[in-house]
């Protein structure tokens, strides 16, 4: 789903299908980030890891979960990998 322009996120909205990466109108499927991702062997856990270091932020416990759920979700399926995260915050 794409955001309607002129308007911002709103908590709790859920994403399907297609995501405007660019804001250029240009729409890339999630399914086809992950293949990228593992074809250039990155995790998604290990690169949200890499960027929240490189501005800052601090690795706590709870982080350090996370990146591991997340660089499992090809195994885990979606739907258990979102319930594995919900249950570490």
């Amino acid at each position: 789903m794409l955001i309607p322009e002129g308007q911002a996120y709103a908590a709790g909205w859920k994403f399907t299908g297609k995501i405007d990466m660019a804001c250029s109108g240009h729409t890339v499927d999630p399914d086809e980030i992950q293949k990228r991702l593992n074809e250039a062997g990155v995790q998604w856990g290990s690169a949200i890891a890499w960027v929240t270091k490189k501005i800052g932020l601090k690795q706590c416990s709870g982080c350090k979960a996370r990146e591991v759920i997340l660089n499992h979700a090809n195994e885990l399926g979606w739907t258990e990998t979102i319930r594995q995260l919900k249950e570490t915050l």
